[in-house]
């Protein structure tokens, strides 16, 4: 028996190999076989009788069972096609390897009022147990921070050996309580006509304006496919919206769906993976990843925020987008793909108005009214005084308020007196300020700039400008220093689940936010949101701009009076009559819809054209996109480039957009059959440059 193994090994096909008589071999196992000097896991794909390889076949030494099963290998190869990349490398990118979880956090296995006491009569004998049970009862559940508490190695230990303790057995701290939900008709409607889908492969995309109750037609339709028999997968763009989607998924299915997304440790991850091949996991919450588990009998997709640019995958290939894969999934596997959003991506829009995908609308709130919306100019400050004077207004109600700036750091930019911009030596963006650790850092590759000095005068002092979330957390603090502030962004994802449960309880009073709190949240205490610098995107070189733009602002307005106090939105902005701004003020998404789509058309841009972006890396990487692009051209496609981008760590970097119909990338792979080292393609791209 033959045994054709996909391995980690660019522009490879699968390779053969004899499978010992004494070994058991079937279609996606992940084998252990040597290839050249080298020994490599790669997974089964195939098998057959005879080989295709007319030479001597090494033999496969050893098996880790199954990774993933045969439908699921179909469906990656499928991705890997449009980003040229082999089969096996593609497997070991998306399949997780096997590990063994580790508890990463404890909690009691006891009443806390027993802990309590416990802890009482251990300070004189047992100090280091008391003292983990003390920073325990404060909300300290890590145990590598319990473990650096003099003694806290040994108390955890001794803790979890007496049964105190016990490995905390959900990823996330976040809860809520029980509330009763009765569905509007038109949530009830909406379930109904996905709950029809299951078992036919349908896409609905379901509009309603933030808090029209969107997350409970999600909740609701994977009860209904649980009912029949089927799995359910629930998506979100950011893993700030997974603690509060599980949660709420737990309540309605009766127990926590399984986690998985990129940040989970590596034993977690797989546990999830390998109890959906098994079939012991029915629903699962995640991010992008997500969307390749291998859940049998899949019967719903849901996906919320669907125009979010981060269910794109490009930071390696294949270069996939989940709204994609979970629509060749539900082709595939007959499940209902629910595509959730108050914003629709124009592309996903303009397919629902041809039909290829049915319109679901929830027409209002379910809970409050609309938010009072108003337009502050963005002045020199970072909290205007019209925002000033409504967050003062609200705090003295109770209310809670969310500040949103969607960018990171303190000062967002260094300019020295001869005029040039201070920018990262390595990848040539401008570097950013971040008070945190006094230094400057280049958010494309990370490097720490400490002492900059300005490679054209030799100058060491800079005018700092702009303002990013850490500085937004500083001014709320010295402005209101009365009020609990916490921020939330990139810099302190590690806390996130502390710092959304510390928001559900009323806890913080000002949250301060980057993009990952400007969708998908309800907290019904926030009543104030106010957005900082709203003409930020505009800037963007990208032909998405304008409805990023529309997006964010819709959005994080959105997360305003969601409960029964008022809500108010603020938004600080120099362009208040720019369309893309005008029509997210007004929650006029058919307004910005048709002047985008206007827009579109007499530029050629999706969806009225397909975009596929084809990056050389290196030296000489100009003129290599510049030849590729000369080849292309001669064979009858649109190019557009090459053109110079920034470099990344260092590496000379240049693009090409080729611009086609639907089958550009099919044409494309037929002119390219070997695509040049250095070069990658990434079909359909969510930014450009």
């Amino acid at each position: 028996m033959i045994a054709r193994v996909a391995l980690p090994i660019p522009r490879a096909a699968p390779f053969d190999y004899e499978v010992p008589p004494d070994l058991a071999v079937a279609i996606g196992d992940r084998v252990h076989v040597p290839f050249g000097t080298r020994h490599l896991w790669g997974i089964v794909v195939a098998i057959a009788p005879t080989a295709t390889y007319e030479g001597r076949l090494l033999a496969v030494e050893a098996t880790a069972g199954p990774a993933l099963s045969p439908a699921a290998i179909e469906l990656i190869e499928a991705v890997a096609r449009p980003s040229f990349v082999s089969p096996g490398l593609a497997l070991a990118r998306l399949v997780p390897s096997p590990s063994r979880a580790r508890a990463r956090e404890v909690e009691p296995a006891i009443p806390s009022d027993d802990a309590a006491k416990l802890a009482a009569e251990l300070a004189r004998r047992a100090p280091a147990q008391a003292r983990v049970l003390t920073a325990i009862a404060n909300g300290e559940t890590q145990i590598a921070e319990l473990r650096k508490l003099p003694g806290g190695a040994r108390g955890v230990s001794a803790l979890l050996r007496k049964g105190v303790l016990q490995p905390r057995r959900f990823p996330f701290s976040y809860r809520e309580e029980d509330k009763a939900f009765t569905l509007t008709p038109a949530q009830r409607a909406a379930v109904e006509a996905v709950a029809a889908g299951i078992g036919c492969g349908k896409r609905y995309l379901l509009c309603g304006p933030p808090g029209s109750g969107k997350t409970e037609v999600y909740l609701q339709a994977a009860a209904a496919a649980r009912d029949l028999g089927r799995t359910g997968l629930l998506l979100a763009p950011e893993v700030s919206l997974l603690p509060q989607l599980w949660a709420r998924a737990g309540r309605v299915l009766g127990s926590p769906p399984a986690p998985y997304f990129g940040e989970l440790p590596p034993g977690e991850r797989w546990g999830t993976w390998h109890g959906a091949l098994a079939g012991e996991v029915r629903c699962a919450v995640g991010t992008r990843s997500a969307v390749f588990l291998p859940l049998p009998d899949l019967g719903l997709v849901a996906l919320d925020e669907e125009g979010e640019p981060a269910y794109k995958q490009e930071e390696m290939a294949p270069y996939y987008h989940a709204r994609t894969v979970a629509e060749l999934r539900a082709e595939r596997e007959g499940a209902a793909v629910v595509l959730g959003t108050a914003a629709p991506s124009v592309e996903t829009y303009f397919r629902a108005e041809r039909g290829d995908v049915e319109l679901l609308t929830l027409p209002d709130r379910v809970v409050g009214a609309p938010p009072e919306v108003r337009v502050a100019p963005r002045g020199a400050d970072v909290i205007g005084p019209v925002l000033q004077d409504a967050i003062w207004r609200h705090l003295a109600r109770g209310g809670q308020i969310l500040l949103f700036v969607n960018r990171l750091g303190f000062y967002t930019g260094a300019v020295c007196r001869c005029r040039a911009i201070l920018r990262c030596p390595d990848c040539e963006v401008p570097l950013v300020f971040h008070l945190s650790d006094r230094a400057f850092r280049c958010h494309t590759c990370g490097k720490t700039v400490r002492n900059p000095v300005c490679p054209t005068c030799g100058e060491t002092r800079f005018h700092l400008f702009g303002a990013g979330t850490e500085r937004a957390e500083h001014e709320a603090r010295r402005l209101f220093p009365s009020a609990t502030v916490a921020r939330l962004d990139a810099d302190t994802a590690r806390d996130r689940d502390r710092i959304l449960a510390s928001v559900a309880r009323g806890e913080v009073q000002i949250l301060v936010g980057a993009q990952m709190v400007g969708k998908g949240l309800d907290f019904p205490r926030i009543s104030l949101v106010g957005i900082l610098n709203a003409d930020q995107l505009l800037t963007t070189p990208d032909f998405r701009a304008g409805e990023r733009t529309y997006q964010l602002v819709a959005g994080a307005a959105g997360r305003a009076g969601r409960g029964e106090r008022a809500g108010e939105v603020i938004v600080q902005t120099d362009q208040p009559d720019y369309y893309a701004i005008r029509c997210a003020l007004e929650g006029d998404y058919t307004g910005f819809y048709t002047e985008e789509l206007a827009y579109r058309k007499a530029l050629r841009y999706p969806p009225f054209a397909r975009l596929v972006r084809i990056v050389a890396s290196g030296a000489g990487a100009e003129g290599r996109a510049g030849a590729v692009g000369q080849n292309l051209v001669h064979q009858g496609f649109e190019v557009l480039g090459p053109a110079r981008l920034f470099p990344r760590r260092g590496v000379p970097r240049a693009q090409l957009l080729v611009r086609g119909g639907d089958d550009v990338v099919e044409l494309l792979a037929a002119a390219l059959p070997h695509l040049p080292a250095g070069l990658r393609v990434d079909p359909d791209p969510m930014w450009l440059g």
